[in-house]
Parts: structure tokens; sequence; C-alpha cells
């Protein structure tokens, strides 16, 4: 019986990420916005997440991401 081909296909998508706090709370200061800068990038990294674009607010964040899906 001959083996199955497999065949992969890439597919990209981009996702908008919205998080925020409860009742609009002022929650990230300078310092704390520098830290999830820096966690943001180590785990988009980890993940092979890429980021186009974000926005650090003290209430919420926006993440614009590139996701490459492989399928078969």
């Amino acid at each position: 019986m001959p083996s199955p081909r497999i065949k992969l296909h890439q597919q990209v998508a981009v996702y908008h990420c919205i998080t925020r706090t409860i009742q609009g709370r002022r929650l990230l200061d300078e310092f704390g916005k520098e830290v999830f800068r820096k966690q943001m990038w180590q785990q988009a990294e980890f993940c092979g997440v890429e980021i186009l674009t974000y926005a650090i607010l003290s209430n919420h964040v926006h993440v614009l991401a590139q996701v490459s899906h492989f399928g078969v």
C-alpha cells in the first residue's frame, strides 16, 4: 500500500487582540508598560507570532499579530 503524500500549504492570519481592565481602572504606569512590552515580544518570539503593531495604554492594550498556519 503506497504511503499518502503530504502537502503543506502555508496560510497566514492576522488578528487584532484587545485586552482591558475591569471598570477602566488604570493598571499600567510607564514601568508596567515597559514590562508588558518586553514580555509581549518574548512571548511572540517563543510562539512564532509576528507583531505587526501595538498600542499599550494605562487601561487597555491593542496588538495586531500575524500568525502562519501550516496545514495538511
